[in-house]
């Protein structure tokens, strides 16, 4: 690898093939992307969308954010569905609510 540290100094942006290669290298910077090379080259890799990459915190975020009754607006805010809302944080009853499908008839 040593070979290719000297030239890889050398290397411009407008070296790198156009296209996604060239796209990535914009982002990270060439320097990193050569590196990226070194570490992954000629693999074929899965790179995930963000969302699955930063859903851990944002429901860490809306975990902490719950009051019991505001799933509506998580739902709006992190733009996920009130249902979503609903099995990170639960129904959301008060405590000491009694829920109506609990109650037991002691008639029967």
């Amino acid at each position: 690898m040593d070979t290719y540290a000297g030239l890889a100094k050398e290397l411009t942006l407008e070296q790198i093939p156009e296209g996604l290669y060239r796209q990535i290298a914009e982002a990270i910077g060439v320097e990193n992307f050569v590196e990226l090379t070194q570490l992954v080259g000629g693999a074929t890799i899965y790179l995930p969308k963000t969302e699955s990459v930063v859903r851990p915190v944002r429901d860490a975020r809306i975990r902490a954010e719950f009051n019991g009754y505001n799933h509506l607006e998580l739902s709006k805010r992190y733009e996920v569905t009130e249902r979503w809302v609903r099995q990170l944080c639960g129904e959301g009853h008060a405590e000491g609510q009694l829920s109506l499908f609990d109650f037991e008839d002691d008639e029967g």
